[in-house]
């Protein structure tokens, strides 16, 4: 037998398809994970835990599905609106700390009514041009959505259209909106689903987004279809007026470049990529689109290159072609992105998990991760995401989610937000780290050992975090009341739902002295892991023989919280002889856990 150390460095590839474990040569391989669950993956190529999910409310009905769409009027004054059956709400930063549900001047929940059902709500497209949301779906006239103040909305759900098209009537209307070259952009209606109108540009009055009157004139309206047979599926302003449908992806511009105006007398039509789209709303990243296929199985990157004078469309799941999902439970349902503090492109999956790309293209990092919100729906061990919307919000980008949990023997689907990355002020700041999921949390002037509001997991088995302590965990009785342990008392408490972290490497190969050692037999009997203000690491060979590693030392006093710890730590593995030499390490409750690299010792035969 021998001792063969290998190690990793950076995991800036993310999870990757099982199809390609068996490639240990290539230099992506050694940058990967087999599993990547409850873990971000930061640009700098280190692990993270995913932050806990905040608690907001319980939606108006809980027996109905809801969407969450963003508004953004200023980078002080955004929005989540919660939509459902008739009705939309309206989420907001409430304080530095806090973000919540707007409510009108008596007190009660702020609302507007709609006509929009249930069954058409996932179908409204939109686009929001400064204080107006103007709103497309097949069925219905485009209507708009005007904010006055933050309890003040306004839905018109028949505006005056000048020159209104005549085939627009009945259930015959654009599904498809956005707005390009200060025109709002039509487009798609049930009878003509390659058909576009573009709206006039400004005069002198303002804007003229809902006049339709045509001419030659390089500020009238344009009507025109595009060539091919596929429906369209999305539009986007960018570089060019971007469109995808069920056959390709395309580009409308002015007839001498993608930087000219459109007019009635100056307008060309690309056909630039045959990939096909669904029809989810795309999101932007600097130069590039990101939007999901027909299949709804894989993500492109819709940009513009140089060295073709064309824009490609490469699928960012080659590597990760199963983060979609398994046969006919998978499939991306929605995406958002989330920009500051962390690029990532998230989605959410038919079976309710939440995925995430973590990107940076000048550095080569497309990094996917799952992401199991805790609680459970449907037969499965997580919460159901059922969509997702993010907006700027409190200094960073929040990505905000509506979950559905079994709780209680009854559906129930809650408003939640992520909570914000770990940031230490220093090796003592553990009592800031927020990972649980569907979370109170609570600060107290004077230390109190009695905390409520809990009643929304009722029956749960939730993790108590007190003053940076983990305390057992306790079922949430009926009344959503909390008592901590032994009399205790704390300033600073966090109670939710525990969500584990996983990680999973790929197989090793050590070599031997006759050439590869991937059919040898070996074991993985020591790591050294390389951590980053973490408080909690397990580690294993595999997800079912995980061990706990203390961060208490000799010196750390009797009943006080272990300062974060940074450096390596040397640990044994708790694994069998196999012909795949992996291990498994991860976190879970309420603790940080950051791995920037990790060193393995493989004992293997010869």
């Amino acid at each position: 037998m021998a001792v063969r150390t290998l190690g990793q460095s950076s995991f800036d590839r993310g999870e990757i398809s099982p199809k390609y474990a068996g490639n240990v040569d290539l230099e992506s391989f050694q940058r990967s994970l087999a599993v990547c669950e409850n873990f971000i993956v930061l640009p700098q190529g280190m692990l993270t835990r995913r932050p806990g999910t905040h608690f907001v409310c319980e939606v108006k009905d809980s027996s109905k599905a809801v969407r969450l769409l963003p508004f953004e009027y200023s980078a002080l004054d955004t929005y989540i609106q919660e939509w459902g059956e008739n009705y939309i709400r309206f989420y907001r930063n409430l304080d530095d700390d806090t973000f919540g549900q707007i409510l009108d001047g008596s007190s009660h929940i702020y609302e507007v009514t709609t006509t929009y059902s249930e069954a058409q709500i996932p179908e409204v497209d939109y686009i929001q041009v400064s204080d107006t949301m103007y709103l497309a779906h097949g069925e219905k006239s485009p209507a708009t959505l005007l904010r006055t103040d933050h309890d003040d909305w306004t839905l018109n759900a028949s505006p005056t259209i000048t020159a209104k098209p005549t085939e627009w009537a009945s259930a015959n209307w654009p599904s498809k909106v956005t707005q390009h070259q200060q025109r709002l952009c039509f487009a798609s209606t049930p009878a003509k689903p390659r058909k576009m109108w573009l709206s006039r540009t400004p005069n002198t009055s303002g804007p003229r987004l809902l006049d339709f009157t045509t001419g030659t004139d390089a500020d009238n309206a344009l009507v025109f279809d595009i060539v091919g047979t596929g429906e369209m599926q999305w539009l986007s302003s960018g570089r060019a007026l971007y469109l995808g449908t069920t056959d390709e992806t395309r580009t409308v511009s002015g007839s001498g470049g993608f930087y000219e105006p459109i007019t009635p007398t100056s307008i060309l039509n690309r056909d630039h990529a045959n990939e096909r789209s669904a029809a989810i709303k795309p999101v932007r990243l600097n130069n590039s689109l990101f939007f999901v296929s027909l299949s709804k199985t894989r993500v492109h990157e819709f940009s513009y290159a140089f060295e073709d004078d064309a824009f490609n469309a490469p699928d960012v799941t080659k590597w990760s072609d199963h983060i979609a999902g398994p046969g006919s439970n998978g499939g991306i349902v929605e995406i958002a992105i989330t920009r500051d503090p962390v690029p990532i492109i998230w989605g959410c999956r038919n079976d309710g998990q939440l995925i995430g790309m973590t990107y940076d293209r000048e550095s080569g990092v497309y990094a996917w991760h799952r992401h199991k919100i805790g609680g459970s729906f449907g037969g499965n061990n997580w919460g159901k995401v059922e969509s997702i919307a993010s907006v700027f919000m409190g200094g960073r980008d929040v990505l905000w989610m509506v979950v559905a949990r079994e709780i209680n023997g009854q559906t129930k689907r809650y408003i939640e937000y992520m909570e914000p990355f770990h940031d230490p002020v220093d090796e003592n700041d553990i009592a800031s780290a927020r990972y649980l999921d569907s979370c109170i949390s609570y600060t107290e002037e004077t230390a109190t050992g009695t905390f409520t509001g809990g009643g929304h997991l009722q029956g749960e088995e939730v993790q108590v975090f007190a003053d940076g302590s983990r305390l057992p965990a306790q079922t949430m009785p009926g009344s959503g009341e909390i008592v901590l342990p032994n009399e205790r008392t704390a300033n600073e408490v966090l109670i939710g739902l525990n969500a584990p972290s996983l990680a999973t490497t790929l197989p090793f190969d050590p070599g031997s002295v006759q050439g590869t050692g991937r059919a040898k037999e070996k074991r993985p009997l020591k790591a050294y892991v390389d951590l980053l203000n973490s408080a909690e690491l397990k580690i294993g060979g595999d997800k079912d023989t995980l061990n706990n590693t203390t961060f208490m030392t000799s010196q750390t006093p009797i009943g006080t919280v272990p300062e974060l710890y940074t450096g390596i730590k040397d640990l044994p593995i708790n694994s069998s002889s196999g012909k795949n030499a992996i291990f498994s390490f991860g976190a879970d409750g309420p603790l940080p856990c950051n791995v920037r690299a990790f060193v393995l010792q493989i004992e293997t035969g010869q």
